[in-house]
């Protein structure tokens, strides 16, 4: 083969091959899991914070506020998602999608004022769930006992919104759960007697600033506590 024709095979071969679909970061994003991330800012009137959420881009890189895939793992599922400081355009609960990110381990929703309603059933999809922050809403009614089904929860938080009516006593089910904050709330009724029985590794309960009564449970003297704020309430 003359030089010539070797640079004309090569032009050739690097024209055709350009023009091959090039594997790109977007086929790590899982199709289920962008549906429901899409799904979740509708859901919530497609604030302009989330403008990022482009459903042409990878969900898996960077670019996406408050998402974060599980590359460590090379599984690329939707491991974090983080909804904070949003201006909802209008009074939106919980997306009920956010149940159909089934590898979630870390949900934080905070400082949201347009959030509201109840605690969606839907959560108790995210069987994974480790740590869960819901705080600085206006979410409403009461602590569902259901919380109890997401046996891996470590950490709940849901302090600064509205929650009303009594404590789950179910909390004390999970096995692996070391704290609660839920201050700044309208929980009434006493604390559960069975919040004595949390597992060895549960060190820190926060409810101030409620409307709790009742006699505070001896029981909560056994456990391993590091940090217990029950003040400003109705004892």
């Amino acid at each position: 083969m003359t030089t010539t024709s070797l640079i004309i095979f090569l032009l050739i071969l690097t024209l055709s091959l350009s023009s091959l679909p090039i594997p790109s970061l977007s086929q790590l994003c899982n199709p289920q899991d962008k549906q429901a991330l899409l799904q979740i800012k509708n859901q919530l009137g497609n604030p302009t914070q989330l403008a990022s959420w482009d459903p042409s881009t990878d969900c898996c890189n960077t670019t996406w506020q408050g998402v974060s895939c599980d590359g460590y793992r090379e599984t690329y599922r939707i491991n974090i998602l983080s909804l904070s400081n949003l201006n909802l355009p209008k009074l939106c609960p919980i997306p009920p999608s956010i149940g159909n990110l089934p590898f979630l381990e870390i949900l934080d929703i905070r400082n949201i004022p347009n959030l509201v309603g109840p605690i969606p059933l839907a959560i108790t999809n995210l069987t994974k769930l480790n740590y869960l922050y819901i705080s600085h809403t206006n979410i409403s009614s009461s602590i569902p006992e259901f919380m109890s089904r997401i046996q891996t929860l470590v950490t709940i938080d849901f302090s600064y919104n509205k929650l009303s009516g009594e404590l789950p006593g179910s909390l004390s089910l999970l096995p692996n759960l070391d704290g609660i904050s839920f201050n700044d709330n309208f929980l009434s009724g006493p604390i559960p007697e069975s919040y004595g029985s949390f597992s060895n590794l549960f060190t820190s309960i926060t409810l101030k600033r409620n409307q709790l009564s009742g006699n505070i449970p001896a029981t909560l003297a056994k456990l391993n506590l590091s940090f217990v704020d029950l003040s400003s309430n109705r004892y």
